[in-house]
């Protein structure tokens, strides 16, 4: 199904749903889902050790996410991670430098869902600072700017 039409039958739904609930509940439904996407840098880490990342994702919308979506951690080279969230599920995509947690349909508005990502990395580096970064694929979501931040892993 093509995103327009997701987001024709999505907006129709919700509508259908929130009918006779006023006009205060239709325009939060028009506002739909709307995900933002936060992380603070991990602490630093020697060369051939490991550390926590902490990727957040919050419903800023006025509606619960009505399809699943995934949190994807991409990790610089030298650098792998494994994941896991209360509220989802997680997995190493191959080579271990994404990390994605997919998150059920119905996180609520104002709710989030936290990831701790493991970070490792590889023995032998030199001190020096890597960027990597956290996004969030949700269809139709109507501020996709706001999905995607840059952390950084400072190897000591």
């Amino acid at each position: 199904m093509s995103r327009l039409l997701f987001s024709r039958a999505l907006r129709a739904a919700c509508a259908a749903v929130l009918l006779g609930a006023g006009p205060a509940a239709a325009d939060a439904c028009a506002a739909g889902a709307d995900l933002v996407v936060s992380a603070a840098d991990p602490a630093p880490v020697a060369g051939g050790g490991s550390t926590l990342l902490n990727p957040v994702v919050t419903n800023t919308g006025g509606t619960a996410t009505a399809v699943p979506f995934t949190l994807y951690v991409h990790l610089p080279p030298g650098v792998v991670g494994t994941g896991k969230s209360s509220g989802a599920t997680c997995a190493t995509l191959p080579h271990g430098h994404t990390v994605a947690c997919t998150v059920p349909a119905g996180l609520a508005p104002g709710a989030s869902v936290t990831a701790e990502v493991r970070i490792s990395v590889a023995s032998g580096m030199d001190p020096e600072v890597l960027e990597g970064d956290v996004e969030a694929a949700l269809p139709d979501d109507p501020t996709p700017d706001d999905n995607r931040t840059t952390f950084r892993i400072t190897v000591v």
